[in-house]
């Protein structure tokens, strides 16, 4: 018996922590991703700017090869040391940032080794949105930021220049777009920068400096968009093809996508989706024609039915004076609906204001929404649309009649509440980690927009009217023909008539749209696959969600438990709610 004790005694006492060497000390990660955060935005100090961060506003790094040569050593040197902690002791909701700082950093590293983006995309050097950022952004007052201001403009003729010479092989639709693009960056050395400095109270030492660097930034500016258009009219410059290959657009959707599934797959599930948007569009247009269309015949062909009902319906729209104020009248609405449905937490009286695109980030789409910003917490969200005042009438007319009275409720939806403009504003109020707010999913963000528009019309949307049930299908139509257009541009080398031949036929979109597409396809590559994708993935998360909840289950639980993960790619976030 006392062997026996004697022999418990000695088991005990080799399984006491202290001397187990294989157990390792508890980790500070917070201490970590704070340490990693601060160096990542000296590193990219415009990143810093995007998400308000406060510091490096001063800095502007010439984008010359040193410069990318030392991004990827940074990367690879945090990876090692990410690596060094290993995810495997770390909490759920840990282990989530840590897969999103080790994606951000090999994607990081992949895009300038192996894209090489640097050296063909010119649409990538532009000051516009940096220098408007530090003027706006309440980060600090107004004589620092001016301070941030001149000494960031100081750098802004070597910027430029090394922008130049990294562009070995540019695309000629980058370039266009960097020409637009940078013209539109002019703008914000305007009047509101003369009436900061006027208010400041700068010495006049200071104000001189930054008045001539001003000067310099906007001759730097002027200097780029003419060596840009030098290269569009010289007959020597072999321009890029836009497309990318087989290769480098399966990584791309790897790391930017961050799914389960493949970028085939999702091809194939589009082409399914778009049939049957074709089969409920047909059962709509059939019972709406008595109502619109009575004195005409059916037509036999059920997609020159869908296309005649959508042509007559369209010429429903909005005047272009009336469009902010419509777009303000449906946000009164869609807060109403929330609260009286009962969908969400959802402060309505948080900061979500609706501008004119600035013109140094337009060109490209007819909308787009802005986060408030992570380190900000008075900042505010925006609902960005495009300033058409100045487009051909016809055009215009195109624009308005793809967004028509109901299309344009699906665009706000979308792109403000409870879209992109809400989600980051949860983001914001959600997620003390950082890294779940500033290493943004896009396919979790997109596809989150696209499922609000569904969630809405499951819910009563507009009373449920077959009208706005049919232009839900085209706009539904829209986003699974992304996929088609940009896996057909840059997997199937589809010309720029086959896409007109799929949106026109098949999507029954506007020219105006369908021009945008094909120039939006051109200027980015997988992007376009972001909404079908991350809408099909929260689609079967919630419905795998609501399986795990039983009885217990509610819409408005699935919403604040899905969006206090911050923006986390939608395959983390399942694995973290169906655990």
């Amino acid at each position: 018996m006392r062997s026996t004790f004697l022999s418990i005694i000695l088991l005990l006492a080799a399984c006491t922590p202290a001397e187990t060497p294989a157990q390792k000390a508890p980790v500070d990660f917070d201490g970590f991703k704070t340490r990693f955060l601060d160096a990542y935005w000296k590193q990219f100090p415009s990143a810093a700017i995007s998400v308000g961060y406060g510091k490096y506003y001063d800095e502007l790094p010439a984008p010359d090869s040193a410069y990318f040569a030392g991004s990827t050593s940074f990367a690879e040197r945090w990876l090692d040391s990410l690596h060094a902690i290993g995810s495997g002791q770390l909490p759920l909701p840990e282990r989530i940032s840590y897969r999103m700082m080790e994606n951000e950093l090999r994607r990081s590293i992949w895009a300038i080794d192996t894209l090489q983006d640097q050296r063909w995309d010119a649409s990538r050097y532009n000051i516009g949105g940096d220098v408007y950022a530090i003027l706006t952004q309440d980060y600090a007052p107004l004589d620092a930021r001016l301070r941030d201001l001149s000494a960031h403009l100081a750098r802004a003729g070597d910027y430029y220049a090394a922008a130049l010479n990294v562009l070995k092989d540019p695309t000629k639709e980058h370039v266009q777009l960097a020409i637009g693009q940078n013209k539109g960056a002019l703008s914000v050395f305007g009047q509101d920068l003369i009436d900061s400095i006027a208010k400041s109270t700068l010495p006049e030492t200071d104000r001189q400096m930054l008045n001539q660097r001003v000067g310099d930034a906007k001759a730097a500016i002027n200097g780029y968009i003419a060596g840009l258009t030098n290269l569009l009219s010289d007959s020597t410059v072999a321009f890029r093809d836009f497309r990318l290959s087989q290769a480098l657009y399966e990584q791309k959707f790897k790391y930017e996508i961050v799914s389960d599934m493949g970028p085939d797959q999702i091809f194939q599930l589009a082409n399914t989706q778009k049939d049957k948007c074709h089969r409920e569009m047909y059962t709509l247009a059939k019972e709406l024609w008595p109502k619109y269309l009575a004195n005409s015949p059916e037509p036999a062909d059920s997609l020159v039915m869908i296309k005649t009902m959508i042509d007559r319906l369209s010429l429903q729209h909005v005047k272009p004076a009336g469009l902010f104020d419509t777009i303000n009248a449906q946000l009164h609405r869609i807060n109403r609906f929330i609260l009286a449905k009962d969908l969400f937490n959802f402060d309505t009286t948080a900061s979500l204001k609706v501008r004119l695109m600035p013109p140094f980030s337009s060109g490209v789409t007819m909308a787009s929404a802005e986060f408030p910003l992570p380190y900000q917490k008075t900042s505010s969200a925006y609902y960005n649309v495009a300033d058409l005042s100045g487009k051909p009438p016809d055009e215009v007319e195109s624009a308005l009649r793809e967004y028509n009275h109901w299309m344009l409720q699906l665009l706000t939806i979308h792109e403000a509440v409870p879209g992109h403009c809400m989600q980051g504003i949860y983001t914001q109020r959600e997620a003390p980690d950082k890294v779940k707010a500033v290493f943004a999913n896009g396919a979790m963000v997109e596809g989150w927009a696209v499922y609000s528009e569904r969630m809405m019309m499951e819910n009563g949307w507009d009373g449920d009217a077959p009208e706005m049930w049919l232009m839900y299908y085209k706009w539904n139509l829209r986003e699974c023909t992304n996929v088609l257009v940009d896996y057909g541009i840059h997997r199937l080398g589809w010309s720029e008539k086959d896409i007109r031949d799929l949106l026109v036929d098949q999507g029954f979109q506007e020219e105006a749209q369908v021009r945008e597409k094909y120039r939006r396809a051109t200027l980015s590559q997988v992007q376009l696959c972001s909404y079908f994708t991350g809408s099909t993935e929260i689609l079967a998360l919630r419905d795998a969600y609501k399986k795990k909840m039983g009885n217990s289950y509610s819409l408005k639980d699935f919403h604040e438990t899905f969006l206090s993960y911050g923006t986390a790619p939608v395959k983390y976030i399942r694995e973290a709610m169906l655990q």
